[in-house]
Order: C-alpha cells, then structure tokens, then sequence
C-alpha cells in the first residue's frame, strides 16, 4: 500500500506520533494497568516515528532529524517549538477541566446517599451534569479568580489530610 503525503500531512503525523509517543512513555512510567500494555505500545509509537522520520529527505525537513543510539528521533529543538508548546497547553487544560470535576465528584458523594445518587441516576438517564455542575462551577471559577493560591490541603484531625502551616 502506498499513501501520499504533503510536506504539511507528513510533518503533522510526525507531531501526532510524537506526541502518541510522549503520551505513552509517561503514561508507561507513571500507571500499571492490566488493560493496556502502555510499554508496547510506547515501544510501538517510537518504532513508528522512528520509520517516519526516514522519509523526512523526501519531504524536505531532515533538518529536524537526529540519530540516537541508531534510532532516528525528532530533534529537539523541533521537539521544544512543536511538540513540548502542545503538550503544555494539552496538560493545562486536563489539569483544568479533570481538578474541580475530580473535587465536585468527592463533593456530591459526601452530600448525597448512595440511595439519592442511585434516584437520581434512574430520573435522569444515568447523568449527572445538572446535579454536579454547581460543584464544578464553584471550583472552576475559584481557580479562574485565583489560580491554585487558595488549595491547601488540612488536617481535619482524624488522620486526613496532610498539616499545613498556612492554616
């Protein structure tokens, strides 16, 4: 099989597997799971960018190519321009969005019963959004205003919680 590729194609399958890769490679360092082999398939993705990249001469980009230990890779000053700005905005918005979902979950589950939840989940469909949105809209906006500056975690002395010296 053969496909064809523009220059722009080509460089943005580049950046799709380099990030697939870095996304796999931490996730391979960071989470066991016995769903997903996250070193294969990092093993896989470097495998693949590594085929890629032979083709940058054809595409007229093999500035952006270096040789590691007989493997090629993206260089990394194009790793820092193209890749790192993407996978930053990418971990801030997941920091963003998955923190006060996160907290309004632990929130509802204190305020209400298993019972309630389970009567809500039958009344709306199994969703939770209009229920669980005040909670999310009150940490969303409380990190919008002021950042992460106001989140400390306390020690509500039963054992929970970390001491913090600002409280």
């Amino acid at each position: 099989m053969k496909i064809n590729l523009s220059k722009q194609q080509y460089e943005d399958l580049l950046k799709a597997v380099s990030m697939s890769n870095t996304i796999y490679e931490l996730l391979s360092d960071a989470v066991e799971s016995d769903e997903i082999d996250f070193d294969e398939n990092a093993e896989r993705t470097r495998e693949l960018q590594s085929y890629l990249l032979e083709f940058a001469e054809e595409f007229g980009v093999e500035e952006i190519v270096e040789e590691f230990d007989g493997e090629l890779l993206l260089n990394e000053e194009y790793e820092n321009e193209e890749i790192e700005p993407i996978m930053d905005a990418f971990e801030e918005y997941i920091l963003h969005d998955a923190l006060p979902n996160t907290l309004a979950w632990r929130d509802f589950n204190r305020d209400y019963t298993a019972e309630e939840q389970d009567k809500m989940e039958e009344e709306n469909g199994n969703f939770f959004g209009v229920e669980l949105f005040p909670y999310e809209e009150r940490y969303r906006n409380e990190f919008e205003k002021y950042g992460f500056n106001r989140l400390f975690i306390k020690d509500d002395g039963k054992g929970e919680g970390m001491p913090s010296p600002y409280l």
